[in-house]
């Protein structure tokens, strides 16, 4: 069987291990499930010279031409190493001992972790939208099964609006089928843009898309569904979920229709700058460090957007790395924010301060990465986000400057709730206050060193994400040829 079947394989075989593991319960279950969710991360890792351009190709409805194609190239493996990183980060921010059901909860994590290896290789258009589908099942669960107080609502409002997209998605891409006559999306690609009503299909795409990545003004679900969410649930829709929206934009968008994307590029920026803006404002305005997490998780997704509809391979690169590394620093926050929680037993902050006196260590991790967030040099935000500055400035510098000012935003919420909650004058200690320990930091360390690593040296990085972006611009910059 092929290398990368076995990649897509191996975390449905584990999923279904962790459900009969019926015996075990607690810790010795919750090693098992992190084991068996890293096994991806180390096959991407032993293979990691040889997996571009590996592809596997079965027919699954000969009837309807459609076959289960999965490739890599270099912007699938980014997402793929995403994937795998985050997974077992997710599953290691759960408190065992907490959790109720545990083998459905580990379960639900690991079929997930197939399903996006699925969804980030997929090249049959059907294949891809039951992948996209896919993903909403077992993060439905862990909102509503795993969440807090108000997890119902939030699960309800989450799971509305993720189904409104998957219905425009599904709607586009069988128009685009019977327009076409195939779901190849290699096939696809030189007739898409010429097909009958292309720029309608386009829009549908575009609004399945934006709802779930989500892009301005169609957000209303995220905060609610972050602030409600576990931390590890928000840990899985922060860092990934909202990747397969950029995704899509980049393989349906730009793949498929770079003409008609071209041309509704200006809205596109300006609707993705507007919503840099005012989820900034927004963040600035909350009073649960929670929700300020969630709202500067809307802003800097909304910038990676930004630096899609830019049209420019500086910026085109700089928006897939930024992505990677908005996975690795949005994860890291809201990692650190539900220790904090644990602790404090509250999210708001006119209900706790100056607790750096008690949790120094956890205060010195959150701000190292909030020092990321706000794009510090040195630290990985600053580099995708230099790119995307650099391709949107040589094409108009006062929407360059207008983006900028999301920088110094983001530095003046995210400091805010360090001064706040960890700098104020110190509150009444309780018993059971206790800082991280090694075992907690040992879970951040991980995104502590991509966080430097990317900062200092991001070229092995780029030099996979150029070849695979190049050959998208070559047919999303020549409209012309398309016609």
């Amino acid at each position: 069987m092929p290398y990368l079947m076995w990649l897509f394989i191996i975390p449905i075989i584990a999923a279904l291990s962790v459900f009969l593991l019926k015996p075990l319960s607690g810790r010795p279950l919750k090693i098992i499930a992190v084991l068996l969710s890293l096994i991806p991360l180390g096959m991407l890792i032993a293979k990691h010279d040889t997996l571009l351009g590996a592809s596997v190709e079965y027919p699954w409805f000969p009837a309807l031409n459609i076959n289960f194609n999965l490739k890599i190239d270099g912007i699938s493996l980014i997402f793929l190493y995403l994937s795998a990183i985050i997974i077992p980060i997710s599953l290691l921010a759960t408190r065992s001992k907490f959790l109720i059901h545990p083998h459905t909860f580990y379960g639900l994590v690991l079929f997930l972790e197939a399903f996006l290896i699925g969804f980030f290789t997929a090249r049959d258009l059907a294949v891809f939208t039951v992948f996209w589908e896919a993903m909403l099942i077992p993060l439905y669960f862990i909102i509503s099964i795993w969440g807090g107080p108000k997890r119902f609502s939030a699960a309800l409002k989450f799971l509305i609006y993720m189904i409104a997209g998957s219905a425009l998605m599904v709607a586009a891409v069988l128009g685009l089928y019977f327009l076409a006559g195939t779901f190849n999306m290699d096939a696809l690609r030189p007739i898409a843009n010429n097909a009958k009503y292309a720029e309608i299909l386009f829009a549908v795409f575009m609004l399945a898309f934006a709802v779930k990545t989500p892009l301005f003004p169609f957000h209303a679900w995220l905060p609610d569904t972050y602030a409600s969410a576990s931390t590890s649930g928000t840990i899985l829709l922060s860092a990934i979920l909202s990747k397969a929206g950029i995704y899509g934009v980049l393989r349906i968008g730009m793949e498929l229709f770079p003409r008609t994307l071209h041309e509704w590029s200006p809205l596109l920026l300006g609707l993705a700058i507007a919503g840099v803006l005012y989820a900034a404002f927004a963040a600035w305005m909350q009073k649960d460090y929670k929700r300020l997490i969630a709202y500067s998780s809307l802003s800097h997704v909304n910038f990676v957007l930004a630096g899609l509809f830019i049209m420019s391979q500086t910026a085109y690169e700089g928006a897939v790395l930024q992505a990677f590394n908005h996975g690795i620093t949005i994860a890291a926050l809201f990692l650190v924010a539900g220790w904090l929680e644990n602790r404090l037993g509250t999210t708001s902050m006119d209900e706790s301060s100056g607790v750096a006196k008690y949790f120094p260590q956890l205060c010195w991790l959150t701000l190292f990465f909030v020092v990321s967030s706000v794009a510090v040099p040195g630290t990985n935000n600053f580099v995708g986000e230099v790119l995307i500055f650099l391709g949107l400035f040589l094409q108009n510098g006062w929407l360059a400057f207008i983006l900028g000012l999301s920088i110094i935003f983001s530095v003046v919420y995210m400091l805010r709730w360090m001064q706040k909650v960890y700098f104020g004058h110190p509150s009444q200690a309780k018993n059971n206050w206790k800082d991280i320990h090694w075992k907690e930091l040992a879970i951040a360390a991980p995104l502590a060193a991509l966080t430097l690593w990317i900062g200092f040296y991001p070229q092995p990085i780029l030099n996979k994400i150029e070849p695979a972006v190049e050959n998208i611009v070559t047919t999303s910059t020549t409209p012309s040829r398309q016609r």
